[in-house]
C-alpha cells in the first residue's frame, strides 16, 4: 500500500445544486472535489468525443460517441456502437428522443428507460453525464475515492462500480479521459479524445 496512502476513501452526501456535498469534518482532498465540483457545475454547456464500449456479458459493440450538452438539451450521437448502427438520443427536460439510421423513433420520459428497452439492459446514461465529468451523480452513493487533486478515482454508485483510470492535464479543469464502470456483467467504457467546454454554440443547446 507505499504510496498510496493520499488515496481516501469517504461516503457523500448529495446537494441539489452541485450534486455533491461532502459531509463534514471536510478533509482537504474533499475540500478540493467541492471546489472543483463547484466550478464544473457552473459550466452549463460541454462536449465530448471519443468511443463508447458496452457489453452485457454475452454480446457488446463499440463505436464512436459524440456528446453535445447544453442549458436545457442533450444530443449524443453513436456510430456503430450497440451492434445498431448509427443511434441518436435528443434529451430535454420534457421529452427524450431516439432515431435510428433506419428511420425508427422513439419516445419516453426518462433516457435511462428508453434505451433500457431499445438495448434490454441497464445502460447509465444519466449518471454517466456526471461521471464523464469526474463528477458523482445525485443519488445514494456507496463510496468514493478521491486523489490529492479530489479527482475521483474509484467511485461505487447506484450498483456501479466506476474506474476512472486517466485524466487530462495542462490548463483548465482535469477531466476525464477514461473510466470504466461496470455492474455484475454489465460493463460500460468511455475513451474521450477531445473535449470542449463552455461554449453553448458547439454544444447546440
Amino acid at each position: 500500500m507505499k504510496g498510496l496512502s493520499w488515496l481516501l476513501i469517504v461516503p457523500l452526501a448529495l446537494s441539489a445544486c452541485t450534486g455533491t456535498r461532502l459531509r463534514e469534518p471536510a478533509t482537504g482532498t474533499q475540500t478540493a472535489y467541492a471546489e472543483r465540483a463547484g466550478r464544473l457545475g457552473q459550466i452549463r454547456s460541454w462536449a465530448l468525443s471519443g468511443r463508447i464500449s458496452l457489453d452485457d456479458g454475452k454480446e457488446g459493440g463499440s463505436g464512436s460517441l459524440r456528446w453535445g450538452v447544453g442549458p436545457r438539451t442533450s444530443e449524443l450521437d453513436f456510430h456503430g456502437a450497440m451492434g445498431r448502427g448509427a443511434w441518436h438520443l435528443s434529451i430535454s427536460p420534457e421529452l427524450v428522443v431516439l432515431r435510428e439510421a433506419n428511420g425508427e423513433r422513439q419516445e419516453a420520459d426518462d433516457v435511462d428507460e428508453l434505451v433500457r428497452q431499445r438495448l434490454g439492459w441497464p445502460v447509465p446514461v444519466a449518471a454517466l453525464g456526471w461521471w464523464v465529468r469526474g463528477l458523482v451523480a445525485p443519488g445514494d452513493v456507496d463510496s468514493v475515492q478521491l486523489d490529492r487533486r479530489g479527482r475521483p478515482v474509484r467511485l461505487a454508485q447506484d450498483g456501479w462500480r466506476v474506474k476512472f483510470e486517466r485524466y487530462t492535464t495542462g490548463e483548465g479543469e482535469s477531466l476525464p479521459l477514461r473510466l470504466d464502470a461496470r455492474r455484475g456483467q454489465y460493463r460500460v467504457k468511455l475513451s474521450v479524445r477531445r473535449w470542449q467546454m463552455g461554449d453553448e454554440d458547439a454544444q447546440g443547446g
